[in-house]
């Protein structure tokens, strides 16, 4: 099964009244497993006039801050609402295939569901371009144990999988992460 990693980093979470910064995607298919590294990645800064958000995400971002004001190359820069294209035009350059111009997927993130998705879809045009399949893979619940009293936020699930608990807050890191968890987890639990 083919899936695709996305995190985003935001300047806090409330999606109505936050705006995002960064976006990253890592493509990973579960029946032909390369190296982590080597997997395809896509990756952009979201440059706009201002932006709002919330004294904590504003100050532990200011890398991501510097980047987009001095336009450091290397890197990839874009408006919110062109992500859509962009990453459809990454995604069939990769193998996917687009039907009625929508390219469809599988995401897999932790919190994708309840955080990165509705950030996405308030704040650019990505569902236009790209559709995402209504069941999304969150590695926490590959982790969980009979002991938990909810599921287990990303550092503890990278301690259970024998990884460093440090989370990056830098959308490709966490990408990858989640990638490395869904294959640590899925081949100790049931996956064969």
């Amino acid at each position: 099964m083919r899936y695709c990693s996305i995190d985003i980093e935001t300047c806090g979470l409330d999606w109505k009244n936050c705006d995002i910064i960064e976006f990253g995607a890592v493509l990973d298919d579960l029946n032909n497993q390369r190296p982590i590294k080597m997997l395809p990645q896509f990756h952009c800064y979201f440059c706009q006039q201002s932006y709002q958000g919330e004294p904590y995400a504003l100050s532990m971002h200011s890398t991501i801050f510097r980047r987009i004001a001095e336009r450091e190359k290397g890197y990839t820069y874009c408006d919110p609402t062109k992500l859509g294209m962009l990453f459809k035009r990454f995604l069939m350059n990769n193998g996917y295939e687009s039907e009625h111009d929508v390219v469809t997927i599988t995401a897999a993130g932790k919190n994708f569901g309840s955080f990165d998705l509705q950030f996405l879809n308030e704040k650019t045009d990505l569902s236009k371009h790209v559709n995402i399949r209504h069941r999304i893979i969150d590695p926490s619940i590959l982790f969980v144990s009979r002991e938990d009293i909810s599921l287990p936020n990303m550092a503890e699930c990278k301690k259970r999988a024998g990884m460093s608990e440090y989370i990056a807050h830098d959308a490709i890191a966490d990408a990858l992460d989640v990638v490395g968890l869904v294959r640590h987890g899925l081949a100790n639990k049931f996956y064969a």
